[in-house]
């Protein structure tokens, strides 16, 4: 899977202006700071009580777990917002955010990715993701300017989509974002983009990315650690009686 630049001027204009449009109303609507504060309040829980050492988790149980707390406490937040017109869900198991056309899935970047994810190399996985970006690449042809230098299509031997002709409105025609997320164990912290996921014959990319947030281990301190402590059932002394009851 390949991306474009990650700087503004390399990604592609088209969906870049767009996904700023997207940004800029549902963080205005509070939707954005929603998804912020859920996605820090339960990593940051989850870090607290992660224990490799005597529970034996992995980073692999940290995330799945983050990813299904994220899913339970937004869609009891959904009957909240509904009226605001923001619809949350869970098609095919997959947490998804609906607002104005517009629909929003959630993915955390693997652990290696930092605070910035690799977009050029990095993958969405599971079928919701994968058919968001295809509905993406069958209304939406990126700029030629934008594959300089890319083998987007040369190096399949594939011709390029043809681009659709944009309606009066100057409305391009994408429906999917992706709120990528990224989180450090060691500090607690989580970091999120916002991304347009993109595939056609060609294969998968990303068009365009913007950072939401980045929470600092001074903004986001890690939960000092509490050490576990095993005792032996032969140890444990039991409960003392209690004491007589007098009688008048």
């Amino acid at each position: 899977m390949g991306g474009t630049r990650h700087d503004d001027g390399g990604w592609d204009p088209g969906a870049l202006a767009w996904l700023r449009e997207v940004r800029d109303r549902w963080r205005a609507l509070g939707v954005l700071g929603l998804l912020e504060d859920t996605v820090a309040a339960v990593w940051e829980r989850n870090v607290s009580r992660h224990d490799p050492e005597v529970a034996g988790d992995t980073p692999v149980t940290l995330g799945i777990t983050s990813s299904e707390n994220l899913r339970t406490v937004l869609l009891r937040a959904a009957p909240e917002w509904e009226p605001r017109g923001v619809l949350i869900g869970a098609p095919w198991n997959s947490l998804a955010v609906a607002h104005e056309a517009v629909v929003l899935h959630l993915m955390k970047a693997p652990d290696r990715a930092g605070s910035r994810p690799d977009f050029a190399t990095l993958r969405w996985v599971g079928e919701v993701r994968g058919a968001a970006a295809t509905v993406n690449g069958l209304v939406y042809a990126p700029a030629r300017d934008d594959r300089t230098g890319q083998l987007w299509f040369d190096g399949f031997g594939v011709p390029p989509p043809t681009r659709p002709v944009p309606p009066a409105d100057g409305h391009v025609g994408l429906r999917h974002v992706v709120l990528v997320w990224t989180g450090a164990a060691a500090t607690s912290t989580t970091a999120g983009w916002l991304a347009v996921p993109w595939e056609h014959d060609a294969g998968p990319t990303w068009l365009a990315a913007l950072p939401l947030w980045a929470h600092g281990p001074d903004e986001v301190p890690a939960p000092r650690r509490v050490p576990a402590v095993s005792l032996s059932f032969d140890r444990v002394a039991p409960d003392p009686a209690p004491p007589p009851v007098r009688r008048a």
